[in-house]
């Protein structure tokens, strides 16, 4: 899993480029040095994959001079002109139902971030935390999705929601003049685990001031048919994937099953996986260590229960599978990626 290519929404892009435009950047010649297909822009349900949205920063920056130009693009967006991930969260009954949607649906817009809501006591935690091994230096896009968020849930709920810390993944710039004037008064915490908020919870409970019941079915039915769509498999690899996530329920799900369900021999199976350049068993680990970093982070089931889902015969194993996929043992790396 860490080689599938992640990809972003065409018109997320766009957005950039109005921006960019508004600042008298040359966005033809930034498309051009970021590789990117005019004609995918052009496309509504165009995509984008996030490595030329990178680039794309990368040359914004450059030819603005701007090193916080995320951070002002994120304020130069209208919440609403996210499409459809938009309206589901503007139709939902109170901000907890609308964060819910958002990290529901969220890779309609950009699959490369995964965005969690945790509530933990008094406080709850909106977490986003980069899942794409391309987006080397995330920063840029998780600014943006900060100050998006932010603008969100205030016209969301038709008020200042107050914030008690922002958290950045990044170590502390050395102007934080912009951070503070758009996150003021909140804490600003830098080199933290992951980026985002921590609010208090009882704000989840604010109505939402567009919301409408009938609205609300009509858009998430559409935007549940999209995603569906988006993440139906396109290789014999991602179709492996697929099976083995949804087998892994406590038995290591064999080569044998996986190929039954496929409806194909064996031998077929493992000759289509090499022409594409992977096994089956580098798969199952791929699947493995994916889910054992998302439990870990969820941090809901203890390490016994982690293995025992993922199918290992003991948590001795699934400890040392994941010390050689990361370095590190599972406890250890829980306790290094979750707020203390």
């Amino acid at each position: 899993m860490d080689q599938e290519i992640h990809t972003l929404s065409a018109p997320s892009v766009n957005l950039l480029l109005h921006v960019l435009r508004l600042k008298g950047a040359d966005t033809d010649l930034l498309c051009q040095q970021a590789g990117l297909n005019m004609a995918q822009l052009q496309d509504i349900n165009g995509r984008v994959p996030v490595e030329r949205m990178q680039a794309l920063w990368s040359a914004a920056i450059a030819a603005t001079h701007d090193p916080d130009l995320a951070l002002h693009v994120g304020e130069a967006v209208n919440p609403t002109s996210a499409g459809i991930i938009a309206y589901v969260m503007m139709n939902a009954a109170t901000l907890h139902e609308s964060l819910l949607k958002l990290c529901r649906y969220q890779d309609i817009v950009c699959e490369a971030i995964r965005t969690s809501l945790e509530v933990q006591g008094k406080q709850a935690l909106v977490k986003l935390q980069v899942i794409s091994s391309f987006l080397e230096n995330p920063r840029h896009a998780l600014d943006c999705e900060l100050v998006i968020y932010k603008h969100a849930f205030e016209a969301l709920v038709g008020q200042a929601v107050p914030l008690q810390e922002v958290l950045f993944v990044y170590p502390k710039p050395q102007n934080i003049a912009t951070h503070e004037r758009l996150f003021s008064p909140a804490r600003l915490v830098f080199g933290a685990p992951h980026s985002g908020f921590v609010l208090d919870a009882t704000c989840l409970q604010l109505p939402v001031v567009t919301a409408n019941q009938e609205l609300n079915l009509v858009f998430e039915k559409y935007a549940q048919e999209y995603l569906q769509k988006l993440k139906e498999p396109k290789t014999v690899r991602e179709r492996v994937q697929r099976e083995i996530t949804q087998l892994l329920k406590g038995e290591e799900p064999s080569v044998n099953m996986v190929s039954r369900n496929l409806a194909m021999s064996v031998r077929s199976l493992q000759n289509k996986l090499r022409e594409e350049g992977v096994t089956y068993q580098a798969l199952l680990d791929e699947v493995r260590k994916e889910m054992a970093l998302k439990h870990l982070l969820d941090n809901q089931n203890t390490i016994s229960d982690i293995a025992y889902l993922l199918g290992f015969s003991e948590p001795s194993v699934f400890s040392r599978s994941f010390k050689k996929w990361t370095g590190l043992p599972p406890a250890q790396y829980r306790q290094r990626n979750t707020l203390a």
